[in-house]
């Protein structure tokens, strides 16, 4: 069986990557002693050689970015030649363990990562299960409290789901299989559900025809059990954000990545959550975004679906968690380097340059942090359309004369003036208000308020 092989059998199971003599309760002095503790369990039988290769990759990777991904929570990883597949080793203290950055509370839990070289997108997709995992602060409790390795390991298998096992509400069942019968009446061509409860997808299961149905979930296990069912389904970023909000960039997503089409009238279907769906929205796709979008659907040339929605992502946890108590206003920028050269100046030396590319992309979950501690640095960021970040504190030099609704400060007028002038899209987050907008060809293309939650 190959490296790769390995990695892909019972893929769902985060326990499959973790031996029982691989999870530690640590007090050490140093990171170090902490990084060279993981790297000598993390895989079975290592030889001295291995485990010294295992630790100076580590060191190697955090000598680049602190792997620190918040939440008190470190996730420290490496690419070996010598390993075979991908395995992982934790570390949990409650007091905390010295991780040389400054935190708002103790690195309390580490996750090392440890994975074959060849493996770089089956690695990046486990760094990013384990950051999602690991950002419930239920999950976080129980791993710190878990009296056992045992325990740990079924914590980390429930992952960050605790979803109510109740019977759907009869309006769930009523929406969905009438939806079709409806959206005829009112020339509905595509019927979006929107939805972070199983038991709706239960709901779905019984209805004849539930291949046509997109489901747009931000839960990584409704996703999955949603393309079982149906055809089309769309990963939302893991942000809370109103519910208007979460609709029309399901309906944004959709329309990235070909589902639906700017001439189609698209039915959202949603809920509150555990409550089950209650709600029927109609969206004219060519009102509300075909101006901004071209005809094949795509924001911009060359930007991927998948690193626009993590910009996004990203926008979205600064405005929920500021920085070190503070609120941020920061722009991202997704473009083509080289046509937004001519526009942009640096106003600090970049902290970007000279990284490997693999480093700094902005898909990789453990660059969260320093993405997030970059952002309080006045200017912008600089990201090529397939995530590499090129840039930060970078100064964009466009005029701001654009058209906007009142209310809107300078930070997005520039935002709006840059996608007017290059071929690009543009994330800002307000200082003020938190609120996260995008823009294209100079306008506004959509803008997510916060949820009242949490």
């Amino acid at each position: 069986m190959s490296a790769r092989e390995k990695v892909s059998v019972q893929e769902e199971r985060l326990s499959r990557f973790v031996r029982p003599d691989a999870v530690l309760d640590l007090a050490v002095d140093s990171k170090e002693a902490l990084l060279r503790a993981l790297a000598e369990v993390v895989v079975e039988g290592a030889s001295p050689e291995v485990v010294e290769w295992i630790y100076q990759g580590i060191q190697e990777r955090e000598s680049a970015v602190n792997t620190y991904v918040g939440e008190g929570v470190a996730i420290p990883h490496a690419r070996v030649e010598a390993v075979e597949g991908i395995s992982m080793a934790i570390a949990r203290n409650h007091d905390g363990f010295t991780y040389g950055v400054e935190t708002d509370q103790p690195v309390r839990i580490v996750v090392l990562v440890v994975g074959h070289e060849s493996l770089h997108d089956e690695h990046v997709r486990l760094l990013g299960e384990v950051a999602t995992v690991l950002k419930d602060p239920e999950v976080r409790r129980q791993i710190l409290e878990a009296p056992d390795t045992e325990a740990i390991l079924r914590i980390l298998d429930a992952r960050r789901e605790k979803v109510a096992r109740r019977k759907a509400r009869p309006l769930s069942q009523l929406l969905v299989s009438h939806a079709r019968r409806i959206g005829r009446e009112m020339g509905v061509t595509a019927i979006i559900i929107s939805t972070e409860n199983r038991e709706d997808l239960a709901v779905l299961k019984r209805l004849p025809g539930r291949a046509a149905f997109i489901v747009a979930t931000s839960s990584r296990r409704i996703f999955e059990d949603a393309e079982k069912l149906v055809r089309r389904v769309v990963r939302l970023p893991s942000v809370p954000l109103r519910r208007d909000a979460r609709i029309r960039l399901a309906a944004l997503m959709a329309l990235t990545q070909g589902m639906i089409q700017r001439g189609d009238v698209v039915a959202l279907i949603s809920g509150d959550g555990a409550g089950g769906l209650d709600t029927m929205t109609m969206l004219e796709v060519g009102r509300e975004f075909g101006r901004f979008v071209t005809a094949s659907g795509e924001m911009a040339p060359g930007v991927a679906p998948g690193v626009l929605e993590r910009v996004i992502a990203l926008a979205a946890d600064l405005s929920r968690e500021g920085r070190e108590g503070r609120p941020i206003g920061t722009v991202f920028v997704v473009g083509d380097p080289e046509k937004l050269a001519p526009f942009c100046a640096q106003m600090v030396m970049n902290p970007f340059r000279g990284y490997p590319e693999e480093e700094r992309n902005i898909l990789d979950p453990t660059l969260a942090e320093t993405i997030k501690e970059f952002a309080a640095i006045d200017g912008a960021f600089i990201v090529r359309g397939e995530g590499v970040v090129v840039s930060a504190g970078t100064y964009l030099k466009v005029s701001a004369d654009v058209h906007l609704p009142g209310g809107y400060g300078s930070r997005h007028r520039v935002a709006s003036a840059i996608t007017d002038a290059a071929d690009c899209v543009a994330v800002a987050l307000s200082q003020s208000t938190g609120e996260v907008t995008v823009f294209k060809n100079g306008a506004v293309v959509l803008s997510l308020s916060r949820s009242a939650e949490r």
